[in-house]
């Protein structure tokens, strides 16, 4: 490193962890804690839709990924309702659906606020 420029020689270095071991070594980008080798700037990468050349199907996209979130939570606002409701019946959910922390954690609430009123 004798032959960089002053300002380069100055310059945050990455300190990620190499595969032998020791601390990577080479400079900071953009006042950021890694090299470019080790998480660049932001944006780095292809942009995004269907300007990047790989984009063929939308399995991926913001779109299906948010879709996909809200399904996955209104299937455990479902299993919650309906141990919720069968313990109200007098009768004990499945035990695939009893294990479930979201169930437990449903039931439980349930059981507070029926023991305060």
């Amino acid at each position: 490193m004798k032959n960089e420029p002053m300002q380069l020689a100055g310059a945050r270095r990455c300190g990620a962890k190499t595969r032998s071991g020791r601390p990577c070594r080479s400079p900071a980008v953009h006042g950021r804690p890694r090299c470019r080798m080790h998480g660049c700037a932001p944006g780095s990468g292809g942009p995004p839709g269907e300007q990047n050349g790989m984009f063929k199907h939308g399995r991926y996209t913001r779109r299906t990924k948010e879709l996909g979130a809200l399904m996955r939570k209104m299937a455990k606002d479902g299993e919650a309702l309906v141990a919720r409701t069968m313990v109200d019946a007098g009768l004990r959910p499945l035990k695939a659906i009893r294990r479930k922390a979201h169930v437990r954690k449903a039931l439980a609430a349930a059981k507070a606020k029926e023991e305060q009123e």
